[in-house]
């Protein structure tokens, strides 16, 4: 007997020498296998769907893969080899249409409703502070009609009063140099 590793490199296989050595092209690679699931990646990211074998996997990938319209509302399944070249593009129907144009308005009119909320805060608010501003405005007022009218005296007592005291201080100056 002789161990052999499958073509996926996996697994190892006992077979007989004899079968080996008598076997044609095609039952080599039958005894070569372990029968199980290719491990190995499409280029399409999907695993090989044949089972074990030499060499490099298939470039179709037959795995069905579901395509969307671009506004994802309609479905369909593909071949995964014929969505990957582009073959394939699935377009939005009248109802799409009609939908994307409804969830557009629907956006509109919140977008509307938002900036009119906002301008009534805006507006709230500017009231307010003009309330606030008002009442100030009245505390001031009052407080100018509550003041007091000085008299004569005290409008015009600094004129009077620094040339009486510089008479009295001179008169001292003049006492003192006289009484030396």
């Amino acid at each position: 007997m002789i161990r052999l590793k499958c073509h996926c490199k996996i697994t190892s296989l006992f077979i007989e020498c004899l079968k080996i050595t008598t076997a044609d092209k095609e039952t080599k690679k039958l005894l070569g296998s372990c029968k199980n699931q290719c491990p190995k990646q499409l280029p399409c990211g999907h695993r090989c769907k044949e089972t074990c074998h030499p060499g490099g996997c298939e470039g179709t990938c037959n795995q069905k893969v579901k395509i969307k319209c671009p506004c994802k509302r309609i479905k369909k399944e593909h071949p995964c080899s014929k969505a990957r070249e582009g073959q394939i593009v699935v377009d939005c129907d009248q109802a799409c249409k009609d939908l994307q144009k409804a969830a557009s308005e629907m956006k509109e009119a919140e977008e509307k409703a938002a900036i009119e909320e906002e301008k009534r805060k805006q507006q709230a608010e500017l009231e307010a502070f003009e309330k606030r501003l008002k009442g100030r405005r009245k505390k001031n007022r009052r407080n100018n009609e509550t003041e007091v009218e000085e008299t004569l005296w005290q409008k015009y007592k600094k004129y009077i009063m620094v040339p009486v005291c510089g008479i009295l201080l001179a008169g001292a100056t003049f006492y003192l140099i006289q009484a030396n």
